[in-house]
């Protein structure tokens, strides 16, 4: 992926994160298993796929707060969300453990072993400072059937503009760190991998979103507005994680993954799967829906690092 100063045929190789001087090569077959792993679908390269992917994840973010926005109509198959969002959940704990962090413990070689957990420890703690602390997203954001809540005879108001902007702020931090991992990765496999994933869990919080601006009484346009911020930056974290990818040094790109890796377990185990277990209805569907992504994933990250090795 990146430059990389050393030949081939010497003592080092780019390795395949960030492609700057790793470990001697054993012979040269291994070059041709790299080169090999790097190739993309249909010569496009990896960036390119990075900016299609980023393109598609834009589209659906979009659409899941602009058509019921303008169709007036916020019904849709709750099931199938609570299952796709549980799925999802597992997902992300899945890349976390089982691929993000055991994938960037080989950039802090000579180190101490445990500064990458440190690190994914920081990126949990700064996630949840930011949705907990900072904004308090808890008191903001809106019950996801969009009802106002009634406490005896009395009537909660609906959310004010200014909570639904704090509660906009959280999840576009919360955006920028997710796509961030996308921007990232170093393979065609794990970019389809983690679009997936976001793919099946971002379509839940614009629609959270959206109901906040609803329930705030501020005006469609201003609503728009507010809601085009929020998917601009999905394009934004995806461009900070090829930069960081594409000219820092190792290290560097070893702790945003490390960091990253500690948003993904605060999405997959202190967000989505608390809040899809908190009713309880369909929990034992839910269940198997979150070990389906757990294990799915995890067998398909193993099987493409085998490929990468062979």
């Amino acid at each position: 992926m990146n430059h990389c100063a050393e030949d081939l045929s010497s003592e080092s190789f780019c390795d395949i994160r960030g492609g700057h001087s790793s470990a001697p090569l054993d012979n040269a077959a291994d070059v041709t298993a790299k080169t090999f792993a790097a190739v993309s679908p249909y010569g496009i390269p990896l960036n390119g796929w990075k900016i299609i992917f980023q393109a598609i994840l834009t589209f659906i973010n979009v659409a899941f707060w602009l058509l019921p926005l303008k169709s007036k109509k916020m019904s849709e198959n709750k099931l199938a969300l609570s299952l796709a969002n549980a799925f999802s959940g597992g997902v992300f704990l899945s890349l976390a453990f089982g691929h993000l962090l055991p994938e960037c413990t080989h950039g802090f070689h000579g180190m101490n072993e445990a500064t990458p957990y440190m690190l994914a420890l920081g990126g949990y703690m700064l996630i949840f400072m930011v949705e907990k602390v900072i904004f308090d997203t808890e008191h903001i954001l809106p019950k996801a059937d969009g009802q106002i809540e009634k406490n005896g005879n009395e009537t909660i108001s609906p959310g004010s503009g200014r909570g639904a902007v704090i509660l906009l702020g959280a999840l576009a931090v919360h955006s920028i760190l997710e796509m961030t991992a996308l921007g990232l990765a170093d393979t065609f496999g794990d970019s389809a991998l983690l679009t997936l994933s976001i793919a099946l869990h971002q379509p839940a919080e614009s629609i959270a979103l959206l109901v906040a601006f609803i329930k705030s009484g501020l005006p469609e346009n201003e609503i728009i507005k507010y809601l085009s911020i929020f998917s601009a930056m999905g394009p934004i974290g995806v461009a900070l994680g090829m930069a960081v990818n594409e000219f820092a040094a190792p290290i560097v790109d070893a702790i945003m993954l490390a960091v990253v890796a500690g948003t993904f377990v605060y999405v997959g185990a202190t967000e989505v799967i608390p809040e899809e277990f908190e009713e309880p209805e369909n929990k034992w569907k839910k269940f198997l829906a979150l070990v389906s992504g757990i294990i799915s994933i995890f067998a398909i990250t193993q099987y493409t690092m085998t490929l990468e090795t062979q």
